[in-house]
């Protein structure tokens, strides 16, 4: 079935060129200098209705009506363009538009058409700007769209819903940061993440590589993920949608708002997912005649996830005394099944994690003195409730069948009933200054303090004593003050300039079940550090420009880092801060119709912090590693017609460990960090028929690659890697159960969009060839799945 429908999907790409239907009431364009290259950000406004060109040169006006229009075309270092244009009833208009250079042109035109997404990808500090609107009706989770941007990897293990890391130039775990609208989404914890976000509900996401931008406001090594959901324009609008797929997987999600002229507004975003997530996968299993351990394909069984979000908001817009105020009120509730421990070396048929939250949240913006200051404050604080469900009395094996072991509890070799709460507040201010048109002066400064309390009747407790340790006292709180100047100089030169101070605080109790210790052992840490950076750009003009930035960073441990979850994890008040050295360097260029990114990265890490085994089943957070690398990445869009067009991109990295000063520990140095991949690439082509069907109709095709070259699960020694030209060839001289090997996924599949784009249908097929595929840890993820999604969109603006 796979072969049949990579079959079909080739033909009707090839099929593409010689089909392009005439009739839709839409008028589509491609803008494109005197050499035929495509131009980006380009003012385009037909009648009162003004858009912005796409980084690939194309624009389009949807539900147009006949007769003649007036169409107006503006942009830096170019020409004015107007004309008339004719719409005939019912058929599409293409406009295939040269623009001529104009050396001469004021610079009040520099700001004209932008939009907030483009501005993210024009600023001096670099971000990869994935654009959700455009595939929002696909079957598509945020992860897998984030997978394809260049130099980013995901980690899912599991399926649907199931915890992500992701790394960004080698930066992983927690040296990435996660926000959304551009505040640290520790509070939310589970509950909301790209692990279960839904693509409809967010206007675009930026994944910052490098410097972070001093509005985020927060203690990263330069990998930032940040979230940024929809606008809120005047009127009505409902976006909702339903996915059903392969393992009894279901999805819904509804964004609903309505805004009046007077600027009150009220909405609602809300999503639901469940998965069995029951994909076959190959483990060890027992010979039953021998004992020994042989390979077989297994259904998992306990591997389920349900997770609910809601969140209410009111507030009111582009008032004198406020730009925007909201008040919100969400609650998430999270349950998943735990299948296995990190590694599949063992099944569990019972063990459960659930998470919940009900979070107010208050946002305000305000702009004084003709919108020279601008000062934001958002403001949340609610309780965070954990549990940890182990109490069988029995096994499972990888069948589903169960035996019986009275008197022995649990599952992991550590039973738990845990209910585990952390009140936790989180604080950010902004303050931004603009002292003339090319020179702005910022200030951001977030808290966050955490209060863990709980009980585990199956836990822990502490030296001749019945006490639980979850009773005793623990603290924890961050300050990141960071300040920022940012300006241009002249119309090719834009800079930052910033410093930051970072400080913690941590009060707790080191105890843990195989460590004697009384509860008035309390420990305090605190200390303060100080980092700084910078990013400088030149720009020739909307699509070349040079990028350079640097920045010195800390990274403070996570309150689960420093006193571990009572379960499985155990404290280390000794852990220290990672700090960390970068440096980035890229281009942005373009020839003819040909769109190419090329950037470079180093990086140098102290004090890297890993989760390390300490005593079986337990783990602890350790500053274990040194890391050294550097890295290339390339990425390509090229537009082969106004409907269809190729986009690509690869990553090269070696990241090498250091500093191991030990007789026994000499070998590790300069060999690569484990579990984490060092060359990846990704290729997708898509397509656009109009008039399929009906005049308004439109169909999308789309076809999506990934590679992954071989990677180790642990440290291998330098010489038993792979030779060939960066060590893309052959394959490393160790065990096979160290190797990750080399990884293919093709995916592939098509939208319909009818009725004035109300109504959307799409369908996809994952992972066609039915590849086996691995997750970091070389935990097997899905084979060959079906999607099938349902979209409605309605939006009514309101008359002046």
């Amino acid at each position: 079935m796979s072969t049949k429908f990579t079959f079909f999907l080739s033909i009707l790409f090839c099929c593409i060129s010689s089909s392009y239907a005439q009739q839709n009431s839409d008028v589509y364009g491609l803008v494109r200098n005197g050499e035929g290259i495509a131009l980006s950000g380009i003012s385009v406004t037909l009648e009162q209705q003004r858009i912005s060109t796409d980084s690939l040169g194309r624009f389009r006006f949807q539900h147009i009506t006949s007769g003649a229009k007036a169409l107006r075309l503006s942009g830096i270092g170019y020409q004015t363009y107007q004309d008339t244009v004719h719409k005939e009833v019912n058929v599409s208009l293409v406009l295939d538009i040269i623009l001529s250079q104009d050396n001469t042109q004021i610079a009040e035109v520099q700001v004209v058409g932008q939009s907030d997404t483009e501005r993210a990808r024009r600023q001096a500090i670099r971000a990869v700007v994935v654009d959700t609107r455009a595939i929002a009706e696909q079957p598509v989770t945020l992860a897998e769209l984030i997978n394809r941007s260049p130099g980013v990897r995901i980690r899912q293990s599991g399926g649907l819903g199931n915890a992500v890391d992701v790394s960004v130039n080698g930066f992983q775990g927690r040296a990435v940061r996660y926000f959304k609208d551009g505040v640290p989404l520790n509070y939310l914890a589970g509950g909301y993440g790209i692990h279960n976000i839904p693509v409809n509900s967010l206007e675009r996401v930026e994944v910052y590589k490098g410097v972070l931008p001093i509005s985020l406001g927060a203690d990263a090594l330069g990998g930032a993920v940040n979230l940024v959901t929809k606008g809120l324009p005047v009127g009505d609008q409902v976006d909702a949608s339903y996915e059903i797929a392969s393992f009894n997987t279901h999805r819904f999600a509804v964004n609903a708002s309505t805004r009046k002229k007077n600027g009150f507004y009220t909405g609602l975003e809300a999503f639901y997912n469940y998965s069995d997530n029951n994909y076959h996968a190959s483990v060890m299993v027992p010979d039953p005649n021998t004992g020994n351990p042989r390979e077989q394909s297994v259904e998992l069984f306990h591997n389920a996830y349900r997770g609910v979000y809601g969140e209410a908001f009111v507030g009111v817009k582009d008032k004198p005394w406020a730009k925007d105020l909201r008040f919100s009120l969400a609650y998430f509730d999270v349950e998943r099944q735990q299948q296995h421990p990190v590694l599949m070396t063992s099944p569990y048929g019972a063990v459960l994690a659930k998470q919940s939250s009900i979070v107010p949240t208050l946002r305000y913006t305000g702009s004084f003195f003709d919108d020279r200051l601008t000062v934001e404050q958002f403001a949340v604080a609610n309780t965070l409730q954990f549990n940890t469900i182990d109490t069988l009395q029995g096994r499972y094996d990888w069948f589903g069948n169960f035996t019986p072991t009275p008197g022995s509890i649990g599952e992991s070799g550590r039973p738990s009933l845990s209910d585990i709460r952390i009140q936790q507040i989180t604080s950010r201010t902004t303050l931004s200054w603009r002292w003339n048109a090319n020179n702005t002066v910022s200030a951001n400064y977030t808290v966050t303090g955490s209060k863990r309390t709980g009980e585990d009747p199956l836990g822990p407790r502490f030296a001749d004593s019945d006490i639980d340790v979850l009773s005793a006292r623990t603290r924890f709180g961050k300050q990141v003050l960071g300040l920022d100047w940012s300006g241009k100089a002249g119309d090719r030169w834009s800079y930052s300039i910033m410093g930051k101070w970072y400080r913690y605080h941590s009060l707790g109790t080191e105890a843990w079940a195989n460590r004697p210790i009384s509860e008035n052992e309390e420990i305090a840490v605190s200390n303060s550090y100080f980092g700084a950076g910078g990013s400088l750009k030149y720009a020739w003009d909307t699509d070349r420009n040079i990028r350079f930035s640097t920045e010195y960073a800390y990274r403070i441990p996570e309150i689960d880092e420093v006193f571990g979850d009572a379960v499985w994890t155990v404290p280390n008040f000794d852990l220290n801060p990672e700090r960390s050295l970068n440096f980035n360097l890229g281009t942005r260029n373009r020839f003819r119709n040909l769109h190419y990114e090329v950037n470079t990265f180093y990086r140098r890490t102290r004090g890297l912090i890993l989760l390390v085994p300490v005593l079986a089943p337990y783990a602890q957070f350790k500053n274990i590693n040194n890391v050294e690398g550097y890295g290339v990445e390339l990425d390509l869009a090229h537009p082969i017609n106004s409907f269809l067009d190729v986009r690509g991109n690869a990553t090269w990295q070696s990241l090498r460990l250091m500093g191991f000063d030990l007789p026994s520990d000499q070998w590790r140095n300069g060999t690569r960090l484990q579990n984490t991949p060092y060359f990846f690439a990704n290729l997708g082509l898509n397509a656009h028929i109009n008039g399929v069907g009906k005049a308004d109709n439109r169909l999308d095709l789309y076809l999506n690659y990934n590679f992954v070259r071989e990677f180790y699960l642990e440290t291998i020694p330098r010489q038993a890697e792979p030779g060939g030209f960066l060590g893309l060839s052959g394959t490393a001289s160790v065990a096979s159960d160290l190797i990750i090997p080399n990884q293919n996924l093709l995916s592939g599949g098509l939208s319909y969009r009818l009725k004035q784009d109300k109504y959307r249908i799409s369908m996809e097929v994952k992972n066609m060839l039915d590849a086996r595929l691995y997750d970091y840890f070389r935990v097997q993820r899905a084979g060959r799945s079906f999607h099938l999604k349902f979209t409605y969109q309605l939006f009514n603006a309101y008359e002046n």
